[in-house]
């Protein structure tokens, strides 16, 4: 037996309860880890290190920790076997539990791509009103993508809504002439150029590693190693 809401659907077969907000408790805790993980790995190692607890060679955690930030910012809301329900609601595993977002409450919409040897990774990033994150491309069970649900849900808000769709998300759903047009039910989020995208690891990388650099010096100089 199934019923559905718009707050809640239970689903025997799968899952007992899909609810809006379903996963905000855990995009708050990614967030802090996302926001403490350089921080921990730079003050601990210094610590222990003036200490004489660790060696010194653990300071050069400093050179990972915003990799390692970034990587949980990615795939801690990364979803697969995504799944529609009633009342507007997009459910989906990620690595930190269940989240849903509720498509007819979406406040932002971006992008995520990221390049390979043979092909694009390609996902929709999908933030709504309850504090829920979700990184997608396809739906449970083929290769349907979340494309369709999101544009329609999107072309239903009111004027004034004030979705923020970033440049890229825009011409991936087909909407850059919506958020154009000066109703406000869509803002203009971040562009970027197309040209860019196959840059964009190797300029994380020189934008990174310096900062990186920097943090493992100021450790080394802490810490009395140098």
């Amino acid at each position: 037996m199934t019923t559905n809401s718009r707050r809640r659907t239970v689903d025997s077969a799968d899952h007992p309860a899909i609810s809006a907000g379903q996963g905000r408790t855990a995009r708050v805790a990614a967030d802090i880890t996302v926001a403490l993980a350089p921080v921990v790995m730079f003050a601990v190692p210094v610590v222990l290190v003036r200490a004489g607890v660790i060696s010194d060679a653990f300071l050069f955690l400093n050179m990972v920790s915003l990799f390692v930030s970034g990587l949980v910012a990615a795939y801690a809301h990364m979803g697969w076997h995504a799944r529609p329900y009633d009342g507007d609601l997009l459910s989906a595993r990620t690595l930190t539990g269940r989240h849903t977002v509720d498509l007819a409450r979406l406040t932002k919409v971006g992008r995520l791509e990221v390049p390979g040897q043979t092909r694009t990774d390609d996902r929709l990033i999908l933030s709504d009103a309850h504090g829920v994150r979700l990184i997608l491309n396809n739906l449970r069970g083929g290769d349907d993508t979340v494309d369709a649900l999101v544009r329609n849900a999107l072309l239903k808000r009111p004027p004034g809504a004030g979705v923020v769709i970033s440049d890229r998300a825009a011409e991936r759903l087909d909407l850059q002439a919506e958020v154009a047009r000066p109703h406000g039910r869509f803002r203009k989020g971040r562009k970027i150029r197309e040209g860019l995208i196959g840059f964009l690891p190797l300029l994380s990388v020189f934008v990174v590693a310096p900062v990186a650099i920097g943090l493992l010096a100021l450790a080394l100089t802490l810490a009395d190693v140098i």
